[in-house]
């Protein structure tokens, strides 16, 4: 399964493209349209959820599922019961989302005009069900997702004490994130063996990547977050250009009962941070809102490479959101979200391991400051068996770097608009739409010939069509495809590189995924439920800014990935234990590289798309519920990588690599252990993340590649409720003060303690 790609530049040949690309779209939402059905006599259903020992489960969700896709929810009372919930009569799936419980999800009927109960009681798990957004055009649950899911929920984030993006991917496999620094230095996301510009970032839908995908994951707070869903392997027949290596999205809370807390902490390297969040609802409006203030003197240790301690590492972040939505109905629903944003950090360089003697001392003076602000609006309408969805996004991200050469700017402004269409009869889910985006990049050293600045212009066009069938009741299907129209507008030359004419790429990506549930665990039996999971698709990149600007080259494509994977699920007891592995193989193609010396005979131009690369992996994770207030949980990735020979010229690699390197900072082993006690007073958390040796880069220049060592570090963290509402927390990060370096060249941070206090209030 290969994305087809291909580029026009003379606008005589661009009608009959466009042409095709219209008949598509029009087709598309005729198909579903013509899906789309009446809806039939509602019929209510009710009940109550308790735990294993009969007693009420207050704040889960119920949910109600036909096929895939979730079509109604309900959140319990504090007695536990749920409902009515009117829904069309018919076959439904019944699944609760509680934390630490599970319900294996359960085959209902609804009668048309008459009411329907259930009674619901919960097991113990080592893993709880969630609703998803990311993995399909419509929302779902982690276990009925075709893809290779993870979820970070709320409370996962707060047994974690994590601070930013970075601090809970070390428990989500597949993903290697890699800090050059203490707190707020800059971290890359290799997702799968990709590269650091392959994770498309969202918060509540709304883009957070530089230009071309660019992101530091450094900088992300988690106020008021309510789940983290990562989405492993291409995505581009769901979110386009951007998701050619995997999707995280960080999901706020609004709504829902009222409930508000405030967090004031303290401690090592001059660490101090307030956080608050809150929501509510009220009649048909809803709120949701957080707020975050970081600040780090940075690391004070004393290093022999500096004559003594480190200076400027200090970094500074806050960060407010907030969000209110109106609806009278399940059928009517609009939001608007605004976040922003400032954060700003000192860049000391590589004061760790020297290999080759050519550290020239501390960076007092470099340092970057970056703002951000972004405004969404979305809305939803249901009528006549269809669901209409609308959101539109503003999105300005602009930074400030200070050196000892000077000082440097750059920019990116963005819009989105994104309108779909779902549509669910008896044996077939269908969704279709349209996405715009315009996205426009300036930078101080992107000039003309006469050195003034000017803009990197570009729009994407995005057709898609997913189809989520349903063959057998323990089969689910999804069938995605998006055709992407990617134009660059003009770019005047600058004496090195010429004036560039528009240009127009279009790429098709496909991705099939299929779920099999071998078995339900509904029987009782200590065999509970099995899963098999499989899914193939591609996905693409957009070029850089930098790869725009500083190239001779004005036909330059988007990077491309093929990918697929196949997984196995498997609960045990009643889901208190839970085994999954998955395995995957990507192939990386058109990957944009410097046509140097060694290449000459492969390209015309200083930059093409020539270079090539494979990974190939296992992810696998296991937990344990031993008790309800005792689990632990495990992961491991396998990862391997191979820089592939280039095009035209397949016995040379480039860059530095020779054919059958493997990839810089990607790990061949990486893994993580977590065990997790939880009292109604009391909370602990024991973590070990670890990572083997892995190829990287000698820190001054990148002239060599250098091996850096493998490390497992510790951390602790715990809670105590001191009187209702109030809590004191702490943790230990580094908790045997290891000296590493997840970026060799740049010391991670040394043991440090952190002490806070949190009043909360609500439910």
């Amino acid at each position: 399964m290969e994305g087809h790609m291909f580029r026009t530049r003379a606008a005589g040949v661009r009608k009959p493209v466009r042409t095709r690309f219209v008949r598509t779209f029009l087709f598309t939402l005729f198909l579903v349209a013509a899906v789309g059905i009446s809806m039939a006599d509602a019929g209510p259903i009710g009940g109550r959820v308790v735990d294993p020992e009969g007693r009420p489960v207050a704040q889960a969700d119920v949910l109600l599922l036909r096929g895939s896709t979730v079509v109604a929810v309900a959140t319990t009372d504090s007695d536990g019961r749920y409902g009515p919930i009117d829904v069309p009569g018919g076959q439904y799936d019944l699944t609760v989302v509680a934390p630490g419980l599970r319900l294996a999800p359960m085959r209902v009927r609804v009668a048309e005009d008459a009411p329907t109960h259930h009674d619901l009681r919960l097991t113990l798990a080592a893993y709880q069900e969630a609703v998803v957004v990311s993995a399909a055009q419509i929302d779902t649950t982690v276990s009925r997702a075709a893809s290779s899911v993870s979820v970070v929920t709320s409370q996962d984030v707060d047994r974690l004490q994590a601070r930013s993006l970075a601090d809970v991917m070390a428990i989500v496999p597949g993903i290697a994130a890699a800090p050059s620094g203490t707190v707020g230095a800059q971290t890359s996301l290799f997702p799968r063996g990709g590269e650091s510009d392959y994770t498309l970032v969202l918060v509540d839908g709304v883009p957070q990547n530089g230009f071309g995908g660019a992101f530091d994951a450094a900088h992300l707070s988690l106020a008021n977050v309510e789940r983290v869903e990562v989405v492993r392997g291409p995505q581009s027949a769901l979110y386009g250009s951007g998701a050619i290596g995997g999707i995280v999205h960080l999901v706020t809370r609004a709504g829902g009962p009222p409930r508000a807390s405030l967090s004031v902490e303290g401690g090592g390297d001059g660490t101090r941070a307030t956080t608050a969040s809150a929501s509510a609802a009220r009649g048909p409006w809803s709120f949701g809102g957080g707020f975050d203030w970081l600040e780090s003197e940075g690391d004070g240790r004393t290093f022999e490479s500096v004559g003594g301690k480190v200076r400027n590492d200090d970094y500074t972040r806050l960060v407010a959101s907030g969000s209110i939505g109106w609806s009278d109905s399940p059928d009517r629903r609009v939001r608007l979200d605004v976040r922003g944003g400032r954060n700003e950090r000192g860049f000391p360089g590589p004061y760790g391991s020297d290999p080759l003697g050519l550290y020239g001392g501390l960076d007092t003076i470099s340092r970057g400051i970056n703002r951000h602000a972004a405004v969404a609006a979305s809305a939803l309408v249901r009528g006549r068996g269809l669901a209409h969805r609308l959101q539109a996004t503003w999105s300005d991200a602009w930074s400030d770097y200070v050196s000892p050469y000077g000082t440097s700017e750059d920019r990116v402004d963005r819009l989105t608009g994104r309108y779909q269409v779902d549509a669910q009869a008896a044996g077939i889910g269908l969704s279709g739409g349209a996405e715009l985006l315009r996205e426009r990049a300036r930078n101080s050293f992107i000039t003309d010939a006469s050195f003034g600045e000017i803009p990197v212009e570009r729009s994407n066009l995005g057709l898609f069509v997913e189809a989520r069938p349903s063959l057998h009741p323990r089969l689910l299907v999804t069938l995605g495809l998006r055709s992407e129209r990617i134009e660059r507008r003009r770019l005047a030359g600058d004496g090195s590189r010429p004036d560039f004419a528009p240009s127009v790429v279009w790429s098709t990506n496909p991705k099939l995924s299929a779920a099999w549930f071998l078995r339900t665990g509904t029987d009782g039996s200590w065999l509970g439920e099995t899963t098999i999971r499989a899914s193939a698709g591609t996905g693409i990149k957009a070029p850089t800014t930098f790869d725009i600007a500083f190239t001779d080259n004005p036909d330059l494509r988007p990077e491309r990935s093929r990918s697929v994977d196949v997984g196995l699920e498997q609960h045990l007891w009643q889901s208190r234990v839970r085994l999954d592995a998955t395995w995957f193989r990507n192939t990386y193609d058109d990957l944009i590289v410097a046509v140097t010396q060694p290449l000459a005979g492969a390209s015309r131009y200083r930059t093409d798309n020539i270079a090539n690369a494979r990974s190939a992996g296992l992810e696998i994770g296991a937990g344990w519920r031993v008790a309800a207030v005792l689990a632990a949980r495990a992961s491991w990735t396998w990862l391997d990588t191979e820089v592939l020979g280039v095009d035209t010229v397949p016995d040379r690699a480039f860059g530095f690599y020779e054919v059958g390197d493997p990839l810089v900072r990607r790990p061949r082993h990486a893994g993580s252990f977590e065990l997790q006690f939880t009292t109604d007073r009391v909370s602990a958390l024991l973590l070990v993340h670890q990572r083997g040796a892995m190829r990287d880069l000698e820190p001054n220049f990148g002239s060599e590649v250098v091996t850096n060592p493998g490390r497992a570090v510790a951390a602790l963290s715990a809670s105590v409720r001191l009187a209702r509402g109030f809590e004191l927390f702490g943790r230990v990060s580094n908790l045997f003060d290891r000296r590493y370096e997840d970026v060799y060249g740049f010391p991670a941070a040394g043991r440090r303690l952190i002490v806070g206090l949190r009043a909360a209030a609500g439910n």
